[in-house]
């Protein structure tokens, strides 16, 4: 069963010089509970479209569907807080925040109560190896590795359905990479559909599909 249906979608943007057409007359279907990995040289638009999945960018022509439903006729930021959740490459973290407040953040938008927020976030840090001793510190007091968990715990808290990861180990070396990895697979296997991403044709390997761009376009 398709969980996100991308159904002849193009777009482009403008810079100072030119119009650049980053996606074009793409469609592909995403079933739920799978492991894909969006590769392609920069420039392919694998960004694009994942911006366009996440509903940050609205396709100039063609539609995305999300379990039967068009990302046009639904409220785009109940969708991110509630069904999708987005893993960065700078991991976007609130720099004043504590860890845990990180993590709660997302709850509280969904109006979940402080206790409850703040029991959530610390079983979701403590299940990506963020113990206590970690919760209330900055962003800033850990490493590029630590601060990706942090990332994913945020999403492991809402129980997102589909995780939507933008070069997730873009910014690690390459053990911290493998933990994120690791978490990725483990969100998959625990139900989530999960779209990466990646310029690591290891990291590619690791997803049961590949979707492959070039020029705007979906290969594979």
């Amino acid at each position: 069963m398709s969980v996100l249906s991308v159904q002849s979608v193009s777009y482009s943007y403008k810079t100072k010089y030119q119009t650049v057409q980053a996606v074009k007359d793409v469609s592909c279907d995403l079933s739920a509970g799978t492991l894909y990995a969006l590769v392609g040289k920069s420039g392919s638009g694998k960004t694009t479209l994942l911006s366009l999945l996440a509903g940050l960018d609205t396709p100039q022509s063609g539609d995305i569907m999300v379990n039967g439903q068009s990302l046009r006729e639904i409220d785009v930021d109940i969708y991110r807080r509630k069904q999708a959740s987005v893993i960065y490459q700078s991991y976007n973290l609130f720099p004043l925040m504590t860890v845990c407040e990180n993590v709660m953040y997302p709850l509280k938008l969904l109006r979940h109560s402080d206790a409850d927020a703040k029991k959530e976030a610390q079983i979701a840090l403590e299940k990506v190896g963020l113990g206590e001793s970690y919760w209330k510190r900055l962003p800033a007091m850990l490493s590029g590795g630590e601060q990706q968990r942090v990332a994913i715990a945020r999403t492991l808290a809402v129980h997102a359905q589909i995780v939507l990861a933008d070069e997730p180990t873009g910014n690690l070396d390459s053990t911290n990479g493998n933990e994120v990895m690791s978490l990725l697979k483990e969100l998959n296997r625990d139900g989530a559909t999960v779209v990466m991403v990646t310029h690591s044709e290891e990291n590619a390997r690791e997803a049961e599909r590949i979707i492959r761009m070039m020029d705007g376009y979906i290969l594979t």
